[in-house]
């Protein structure tokens, strides 16, 4: 009988699962009872297709899957995953309505728990944790009913999931339905494949010498604005103060090591006389006197030879019980170790670690220094101060939503403040990360947009240098293509030597000369022995003859061949379908001013 216990237990894998059985269609709309998800004006976390998505309860419904899962979730990505289900839940839902899908009671009644054999469906056989065929209908009542009592929510959910699930696969089966190969594609194909030309061509590569105007980089410009988009993005100067400690302070703890080796006398003011302390060689309680003064606590085992860190090993290995050793430096700290105890070849050392680390005092300067560099007003007077103090300066580009600084890892924070109304450019912040001081200054503001021309000026003049060399070599090939009558000609006449080319597929995109899509094209776009007119490529304008054609050999099955085709083809209505569908969708994500 499976419990309800189990089932907790068996959640977490379900997540697993479902992301890879079902993508982004599944997290699901756990709260839905018959209130919109979408009504509040206020606290917007984005819109779909006009559809809401209210931060309050967006939230709650995060927290409410959190405590399904028992927190075993991250939840930046348990958020990452119910934002792609509200998305997708918009998107999709105008479909499956637009098309009539939809999921009847005893539709899902079959799926959700099989009343009739070989119905359950996959993830709810996960769910459940049954093949099948090792639970009982009155088993699964049982169980179900349970869920009932004691976590309805958990059920809703799960409900939720199975619907969505099967939504996406009715959705889906008809659009593979629908994707079919027909005759003209299979010997489109055939010919394709199997169709093998060779021949010969001239070729002038582009004079990467010609010189830009302004005037000219600025039309180009102007003309292709669309292929230079720019993301808003803010930019971020760091300086980073590591607080380190200075060998003074690695003394110190030398030194307070030392200092418990032995026993020593102490005046007690309570008794007004002195009395002796052991130190951690003679003590008799190892443990309590580890456990007082180390960073770690006292580690019982007996360690067999080899076990033990390299540092002390032999040293160990070989000593007296009682023998004392240190300090000494191991992973950033100080070390005493006392061998404690031997049992058979095995040997028990008590360890006091202190780590090695920066002086309150040392911190503080740290501290200072980081704070006068965060006085500066601009740029300009950051690279002075961090010139005077031998500091190097990073920057890191980031965007809205990003979780991490460049240089620093996590560091949302930053990110927001980066992105607040009231940051304004070269504004400073002061960022205490517990072990380093990071001087952060808000260097560049970039909307989203277009890029400035001078942030894109060396594309555009290489895209210019191509287009102008391009015109010019295209009116040379032609003044003397006119009086060629063949490809030899045409190379004399220009002093160029042909190149020859076997046997290239059309689906090869590429001639000895390297990957030129337009050139290949050439070849299957005319008839043996004729001469083309010039074709611009990647690297240069090319004059192209074809010799020959060599059809394939193989049979025309044009039926195997249209199976292959469509079994190429349909896999991918799963994922590329909604992407389209995303792509023409009106989707605002304020995200990022929440989380």
């Amino acid at each position: 009988m499976i419990s309800l216990d189990k089932l907790r237990k068996r959640s977490g894998l379900l997540v697993g699962g479902i992301g890879i059985a079902m993508g982004a269609f599944l997290l699901g709309d756990l709260m839905s009872s018959g209130t919109s998800l979408f009504s509040s004006a206020q606290g917007v976390l984005g819109e779909v297709n006009d559809e809401v998505i209210d931060y309050r309860e967006f939230e709650t419904e995060a927290q409410n899957i959190d405590r399904i899962f028992s927190g075993r979730q991250d939840r930046n990505g348990l958020r990452d995953n119910l934002w792609a289900d509200k998305v997708n839940e918009v998107i999709m839902g105008e479909q499956y309505a637009d098309l009539g899908l939809s999921i009847s009671s005893e539709e899902l009644a079959g799926l959700t728990f099989g009343y009739k054999a070989g119905e359950m469906s996959a993830t709810a056989r996960q769910f459940f944790g049954v093949s099948g065929q090792d639970v009982t209908s009155a088993q699964l009542a049982s169980l179900i009913q349970q869920i009932h009592d004691n976590d309805p929510q958990r059920w809703m959910y799960f409900e939720n999931v199975i619907r969505k699930e099967r939504l996406s696969q009715k959705y889906s089966s008809l659009i593979r339905q629908g994707l079919i190969a027909s005759n003209i594609d299979a010997e489109v194909y055939y010919n394709e494949q199997g169709t093998q030309a060779s021949g010969r061509y001239v070729f002038k590569p582009f004079d990467t010498n010609v010189e830009v105007s302004d005037s000219e980089a600025s039309s180009y410009y102007n003309a292709h604005k669309e292929d230079f988009p720019q993301n808003a993005s803010r930019e971020l100067t760091l300086a980073i103060f590591d607080i380190l400690p200075t060998q003074a302070d690695k003394d110190v703890i030398k030194a307070r090591l030392t200092d418990l080796i032995e026993d020593k006398v102490v005046y007690n003011k309570t008794a007004k006389a002195n009395e002796t302390v052991e130190g951690f060689r003679n003590t008799n309680d190892a443990q309590s006197f580890v456990d007082a003064y180390a960073d770690s606590s006292f580690d019982p085992t007996f360690y067999a030879e080899g076990q033990l860190s390299p540092a002390i090993e032999s040293v160990m290995r070989n000593a007296k019980v009682g023998f004392v050793y240190g300090p000494y430096e191991e992973e950033d700290s100080y070390k005493v170790a006392r061998l404690n105890a031997r049992r058979n070849d095995s040997i028990q050392v008590a360890i006091i670690d202190m780590s090695m680390d920066a002086s309150e005092e040392t911190s503080n300067e740290i501290y200072a220094q980081a704070s006068e560099m965060a006085v500066a007003t601009d740029a300009e007077s950051l690279e002075v101060l961090a010139d005077e103090k031998n500091v190097a300066l990073t920057t890191s580009i980031v965007q809205d939503a990003d979780r991490s600084v460049a240089g620093l890892g996590e560091s949302r924070n930053l990110v927001f403040w980066a992105y607040n109304d009231k940051t304004e450019l070269n504004s400073v912040k002061l960022e205490d990360q517990n072990n380093r001081i990071v001087v952060v200054m808000l260097t560049d503001i970039s909307e989203e947009g277009t890029q400035d021309l001078e942030e894109v000026r060396f594309q555009i003049e290489i895209a210019v240098k191509r287009e102008k060399s391009g015109e010019a070599l295209t009116e040379e090939f032609n003044k003397h293509l006119s009086n060629a009558s063949s490809i030899d000609d045409l190379a004399a006449a220009m002093n160029l030597v042909p190149e020859q080319v076997n046997t290239t597929a059309f689906t090869t995109n590429a001639i000895p000369g390297g990957f030129e899509p337009n050139v290949v094209g050439a070849f299957y776009g005319m008839e043996e022995g004729q001469i083309s007119n010039p074709v611009i490529g990647n690297n240069g304008v090319y004059v192209v003859s074809a010799d020959d054609f060599k059809e394939s050999l193989a049979p025309k099955n044009y039926t195997a061949l249209k199976k292959q085709l469509e079994s190429q083809l349909q896999p991918r209505a799963n994922v590329e379908v909604f992407n389209a569908l995303k792509e023409l969708a009106d989707i605002e994500d304020n995200r990022a001013k929440f989380y």
